[in-house]
Formats: C-alpha cells, sequence, structure tokens
C-alpha cells in the first residue's frame, strides 16, 4: 500500500510542474515584450528550483493583492509604478519582503523553498540584477492553471503583450 501512495504522490507532483514546462522560457519569453508603460518598471519573479517542494506552491501577494503561483522552474512578471510594495507567500504563516521599485529599472525577485513545520514556505528576495537574469534563464513562463495559456510565439517582432 505505501507503493502506491508513493507512487500518487509522484504523479500529483508531475501533474503539477508539467505547466510549467510546457511555457517558453525567459529568453523567448522577454523578448517577444513591449517594454513597460511611461513611469512603470517591470518586476520579474521567479523559483529556480523543479524538483524541491514541487507541491508547495503559494500565491504571491503584492500589497495583499494576489498575482500568480509560485511555482517551481516558474517565472512571471508585474509592471508596477515606482514605490514601496510588500510582497508576501503563505503557508503555514506569511513570509513577507519589501520591495522598493524604482522608474526604468527593473527588479528581480527569487522566491526560495525554506524548510518548514509541516510543510515549506516559500520565502520571496530581491536579488541584484545580475543574480535574478542569470537565476531566470533556467525557469518558464508559467502555463499551469490557465495563467498564459494562449501565449503564442509571435509571427513578427512587433507585437503587442500578451495577456
Amino acid at each position: 500500500m505505501n507503493k502506491i501512495a508513493n507512487y500518487i504522490v509522484c504523479l500529483a507532483a508531475v501533474a503539477l510542474t508539467a505547466g510549467c514546462a510546457s511555457g517558453p522560457n525567459f529568453k523567448t519569453y522577454s523578448s517577444t515584450l513591449n517594454p513597460p508603460k511611461q513611469g512603470e518598471s517591470r518586476v520579474w519573479f521567479y523559483r529556480p528550483s523543479k524538483m524541491m517542494g514541487s507541491l508547495v506552491q503559494p500565491t504571491l501577494y503584492i500589497n495583499d493583492a494576489p498575482v500568480a503561483k509560485a511555482q517551481p522552474g516558474c517565472f512571471f512578471y508585474a509592471d508596477k509604478l515606482p514605490g514601496t510594495y510588500e510582497l508576501k507567500c503563505s503557508t503555514e504563516w506569511a513570509d513577507k519582503a519589501q520591495l522598493t521599485v524604482v522608474e526604468n529599472r527593473v527588479a528581480y525577485v527569487r522566491l526560495s523553498l525554506l524548510p518548514g513545520v509541516f510543510v515549506g514556505h516559500i520565502l520571496p528576495k530581491v536579488v541584484p540584477e545580475e543574480q535574478g537574469l542569470k537565476e531566470i534563464q533556467g525557469c518558464h513562463l508559467i502555463t499551469a492553471d490557465g495563467m498564459n495559456k494562449d501565449w503564442k510565439p509571435p509571427a513578427t517582432t512587433n507585437v503587442s503583450e500578451p495577456r
């Protein structure tokens, strides 16, 4: 019976991460985007690990507004006006970070898995651009749960931003 339970858990983990694996990689996707609107800056969120804690996928909140799930091996972005924002992911308790958005500067937020008492936690952490740009390269656009499911590579380089 224990082997069957382990098999079911493995299948569930594969199914949960399959949505990310089908999305485009960072280089492909980011090259199709228009720049942020005047006065806004782009913030990239990513969770590089694909193996550890794959069942832990809390929603990331910016100032208590839901943005996307913190899925392993995936990335997403938000264009924000300059200012200070609270980033939060909750499992058994809320892990928070402060993000200061500066006009015309790209920011990167790494979503790292930390061990917990009953379940792991996702800790949002603002990282330097060099680190973020390097680590996000192995991630894919979130396409699970219907998010970005209609994304297709552009036919030309002058395209609108997919929504």
